[in-house]
């Protein structure tokens, strides 16, 4: 069985996936570009999957939710 790490590493490598920052994921997530979700649960990854194009952007969850808890502390 792979660990999460190679997991992660191949979609790393794969030519139509991008790892972003939560910031970038929240504002996609958000805007106007014809996104839909597309998580990858065994990689433990948060994603999102532009139509047009097939490219996709993802994020680790423990990021986003390291950034989501920053924020709370914030307010």
């Amino acid at each position: 069985m792979a660990t999460l790490t190679e997991l992660r590493r191949r979609f790393e490598t794969s030519p139509d996936c991008k790892f972003v920052s939560p910031e970038i994921y929240l504002q996609r997530l958000t805007g106007r570009q014809s996104m839909v979700r597309a998580d990858e649960p065994s990689a433990n990854l948060l994603g999102l999957l532009d139509q047009e194009t097939g490219n996709r952007i993802l994020v680790p969850v423990e990021d986003f939710m390291r950034r989501r808890t920053a924020s709370s502390f914030a307010q």
